[in-house]
Formats: C-alpha cells, sequence, structure tokens
C-alpha cells in the first residue's frame, strides 16, 4: 500500500463521460456488515463485521497488524513491561489508553501506535535482514468482550511469516500461531479471530475493490463511526465542499488536491438529526476519486443522497464516471511518490507520466549515486535498489526536460 503526499499537478476540468447513476450499497441492520465496493461492479464483497480480532498485512515490506476497532476491540500496551513479563502480567487497577488503527493509511494499525524512530515499529524492533522481532506486550478486548494478553513473537519478512501467541490473563489456554500471509499476497489483510480461533479470509483482493463501507473509531472526535474508506493501494480521493454547490452538475476538480488519505470521504456528510430522529445528508459537498488500474487513471465522481441508520444501514449515493480534461503543462508529473520511507533495501517511486523520465538518488554533499531512464506510459512505480547506499537522507531528483522534481528519503 502505498503512502506519502500527492503532489503537483495542474488543475483539472472535468465533463460526464456517462449519465449519473444512482447506487445502494447495504450493510444491514445495526450495521452488522462490511461491503467491499467496486467504482465499476458495485458490491464485491458484503461479510459479517464481527468476524475478526486482529487482521495482519501480506505486504512483504509492510508491519501493519490492525484491530478491529469498530467492532469494539480495544488494544492496549501493557505498560508495566515487555515480553519478558508474559507470565507475570498484572492488569490490577488498569487504567491503560487503548490504540486505534490510523485514520490515514492502512500501512499504521494499532498495534504500531506507539511506535519510535526506526527501528522501533511499536509491537517489535527490526534486526535487519528483513526480520522483525516482538518486544512489546498487549492486552485486547475481543469483539465478545473478552480480555486476553498478546504477543507477537516475529515477523520473517522474507517468507512474509507472522507468528503470535495469546492467553487468557491467567496464562491458561496459550495459543501459538503462525500465518503465511505469502499465500493471500493479492489481499492487503487477512484476519483472525481470537474468539473462534479461526483465521478468517473474509477481503477480496485488492484489485477487486476501491471502496470500503464499514465502521471505525474516530479518535479525531471520538467515538465509533459508520462511513467509508478508500483503498489506498490504486484510489486517492479528494472532497470539494462549497456553499451553494450543485451537486448534480458540479465537476471541478484540481489534481493537486487528491489524497491517498483512507478517510478522506468519511463520516462528515451526514449528521443525526435530533429533531427527526433521521440523518440529514450535506447537500455541499461532492467527492472526487482517481483510480489507478495498470498504466491508466479514470475519474469519478460522487456524492451521498441517503442514509437510512441502523434500521438496515443503507447508504445511498450518486454516481459518475467522468472524462477529465487537463490543463496541465505538457510533460509534467501528475503524481510523485517515494515509499517506503525509511527504507532499507529498495524505494518505489510511483508517479503518472508520458514520456521519458531519468532519476537521480543525490546524497547529502551533492553526489549522484544511482541513476536510471524510463519510458513512461502513464502511471508507473520504478523500483529503485539502494541496499549499497549508507544509512542516511537522499534525494531523488525526477526529470521529465520540461519539469523536475525532487524527494527525499531516509536509507536505514
Amino acid at each position: 500500500m502505498k503512502k506519502g503526499i500527492l503532489l503537483f499537478v495542474m488543475g483539472l476540468l472535468a465533463v460526464s463521460l456517462i449519465a449519473q447513476e444512482q447506487k445502494e450499497v447495504v450493510t444491514g441492520a445495526v450495521y452488522a456488515d462490511d461491503v467491499y465496493y467496486s467504482l465499476v461492479n458495485g458490491s464485491v464483497t458484503t461479510v459479517a463485521r464481527d468476524n475478526w480480532d486482529i487482521a495482519f498485512t501480506t505486504q512483504v515490506y509492510s508491519i501493519s497488524i490492525l484491530a478491529n476497532n469498530g467492532a469494539g476491540v480495544e488494544l492496549y500496551t501493557y505498560s508495566l513491561g515487555d515480553t519478558t513479563d508474559w507470565a507475570n502480567l498484572d492488569t490490577t487497577g488498569m487504567t491503560w489508553t487503548p490504540m486505534y488503527n490510523s485514520l490515514e493509511t492502512f500501512d499504521e494499525g494499532a498495534f504500531s501506535a506507539h511506535a519510535l524512530v526506526h527501528p522501533d515499529y511499536g509491537w517489535g524492533i527490526y534486526g535487519g535482514m528483513g526480520l522483525i522481532t516482538g518486544d512489546s506486550l498487549f492486552v485486547i478486548k475481543t469483539v465478545s468482550g473478552v480480555y486476553k494478553k498478546l504477543a507477537i513473537i516475529r515477523k520473517v519478512s522474507s517468507e512474509n511469516r507472522w507468528e503470535f501467541k495469546y492467553a487468557n490473563l491467567d496464562g491458561s489456554d496459550e495459543q501459538f500461531l503462525t500465518i503465511n500471509t505469502g499465500e493471500y499476497a493479492t489481499k492487503n489483510f487477512i484476519y483472525y479471530s481470537i474468539d473462534n480461533q479461526v483465521i478468517a479470509d473474509r477481503e477480496p483482493a485488492t484489485a477487486d475493490w476501491d471502496l470500503l463501507f464499514t465502521k471505525y473509531y474516530d479518535y479525531t472526535i471520538p467515538y465509533i463511526v459508520t462511513a467509508v474508506l478508500s483503498n489506498d493501494d490504486h484510489v486517492v480521493a479528494q472532497e470539494v465542499k462549497e456553499d451553494g454547490l450543485d451537486q448534480s452538475t458540479f465537476t471541478s476538480f484540481e489534481d493537486s488536491s487528491f489524497s491517498s488519505v483512507i478517510s478522506i470521504i468519511g463520516s462528515d456528510w451526514k449528521s443525526f438529526n435530533m429533531d427527526t430522529y433521521v440523518y440529514d445528508v450535506a447537500e455541499d459537498v461532492v467527492y472526487f476519486i482517481k483510480k489507478y488500474v495498470d498504466q491508466d487513471s479514470t475519474y469519478y465522481k460522487l456524492y451521498f443522497t441517503g442514509f437510512t441508520g441502523m434500521s438496515e444501514g443503507k447508504y445511498t449515493f450518486m454516481q459518475e464516471e467522468l472524462l477529465a480534461v487537463s490543463t496541465e503543462i505538457p510533460g509534467s508529473i501528475q503524481m510523485l511518490e517515494v515509499y517506503p520511507n525509511p527504507a532499507s533495501d529498495f524505494v518505489n517511486v510511483a508517479f503518472d507520466h508520458m514520456g521519458e523520465v531519468r532519476m537521480n538518488i543525490i546524497d547529502i554533499s551533492g553526489r549522484s549515486v544511482y541513476s536510471v531512464n524510463h519510458d513512461a506510459g502513464g502511471f508507473s512505480s520504478l523500483r529503485l535498489d539502494i541496499s549499497v547506499l549508507n544509512s542516511g537522507l537522499y534525494f531523488i531528483k525526477v526529470d521529465t526536460g520540461n519539469e523536475a522534481r525532487v524527494l527525499r528519503f531516509i536509507k536505514e
């Protein structure tokens, strides 16, 4: 999953490519289900929200572990010790603060909430050669409300394997688990139910869905919300909110304002009316979505027209595919980001450009230490080998001939 900030592009105008269509997504009474949604194919998968407690990234170089906050899971770092205190964990007088998944990216799950600088990733310490060894002890309240102690033993990136254990607080019913996430590499995450002691293979292939209609804990409010998240593997979005905006005809947006933040759509397009006891839907906000498929990108407009609340959990919205008319300078770079960052063995440079691109990695003294040319045909992601570079700060100069941009990254 890509991280970073989408950088400069000139503004775009957009016109309708096909007529607006009314769409519906139903998450069930009391919002019992998650719905994975495709902008092309509609609802792809509907699955019970409460059939998992934790989820492990399937991406080799990601360390994200999610907690099912939307179903009431609470995760705490044991503040009185680490994994060496497994047998002595004591929750007497526990007043710790729960940790939550990031609202910006799926790459930062609740287990990493207390991460420090490299090599501390919150739940474990990076020891080189793709091995992260768990050093933190956790207490988790599961979907069913049972408290367990839990420790991530290690992630072996070379084998895309996670190892973890959990037990009752008194140490009974201890379970050791190994999940080979490489078997699920087409998905973002693989899920596990502590309550049911089973793997929950609940998520469709990453390429098959764009939006997730779900519940999550919004720590900026703070409470659990019914909302929409975007798939930051290939979707970016922007919100346009203006007084007097005509949702049905408004099509102006700026490509430089798209963001990979997963909660751009979120929940604040609706509000509960205490007088009528129904949800009011904002009439002055429109969402634009840019979806990348291979080297192509497609633009969509979306705005909500209804939300039934907990009686059936139905979202009603208008969706429209747009034909974007660019006013950009020829040869300009339409997207630019580097990930992972920090990095140890390689970095990916993702960009959207037609034509030749030259990339130079430059050290802090200004010396070029790596260069490559690429003939781009649209959206591209170049993998650059940095394994032989010394640790420190580096810059990547991206030059199209008409425009030069600079990124920076840290080599671990």
